[in-house]
């Protein structure tokens, strides 16, 4: 069976410079966060799309399942009631 991750906090992408108090620097981090941003909406509508397909084939499923339970269970009745032994009565005098 798939095991999922920990589920924790998503952390930001961290830069190894140092930081730099411009204007640049600014709009840099800005751009960075936007693209970020995108990302995860991106994968959200992803992991959306994904569970309606999943809850898709549940629904599928189970309306095939009820009745292949049933034809199961008649199936079984019918082997049981088959199988039944049969006696014939037979009389002996002496």
């Amino acid at each position: 069976m798939h095991r999922t991750p920990n589920r924790r906090q998503i952390q930001a992408k961290l830069s190894t410079m140092p930081p730099q108090r411009s204007q640049a620097t600014a709009y840099l981090n800005a751009y960075k966060m936007m693209l970020e941003k995108e990302r995860l909406e991106e994968e959200l509508e992803k992991l959306e799309a994904r569970r309606h397909q999943i809850q898709q084939r549940l629904a599928i499923l189970n309306s095939q399942t009820i009745p292949e339970e049933n034809t199961i269970h008649q199936q079984a009745n019918t082997h049981l009631e088959d199988n039944a032994p049969k006696f014939n009565t037979l009389t002996l005098e002496y």
